[in-house]
């Protein structure tokens, strides 16, 4: 398995890598890479941060207030209490869809078990 990976990887490098470099310029001209007088297409900076949004919906409060809001509503406990409750389950099915026919023929799953019941 892992030599056809690797015999695979070495084939696509083979064949891509040549193309790449074979690639015309956009004018359909190549520049000579001595000429210094030679045009150039312009370099475009554009930051990552040009579309950060500042997230200020949050009101800063004191820590005395925050302490004691935590507190009322019961402490490290509660929030422990909420992380341990199981998620709410989600229907795959769409809401319009016909629940009384099945998708398929429903068959026991024959594998590892070989018929043995799970109670």
């Amino acid at each position: 398995m892992y030599q056809r990976f690797i015999v695979a990887w070495a084939l696509f490098l083979a064949t891509a890598a040549p193309l790449a470099w074979a690639q015309p310029a956009a004018n359909g001209s190549i520049a000579d890479p001595q000429d210094a007088e030679a045009p150039v297409p312009p370099v475009i900076y554009r930051s990552p941060l040009a579309n950060y949004r500042v997230l200020s919906d949050d009101t800063v409060t004191s820590w005395k207030e925050t302490n004691d809001n935590v507190g009322r509503i019961g402490g490290w406990r509660a929030y422990a209490k909420e992380a341990q409750e199981p998620e709410p389950a989600i229907d795959p099915t769409p809401p319009n869809a016909d629940k009384s026919v099945p998708a398929d023929d429903a068959k026991p799953m024959q594998g590892r078990m070989r018929g043995h019941k799970m109670n």
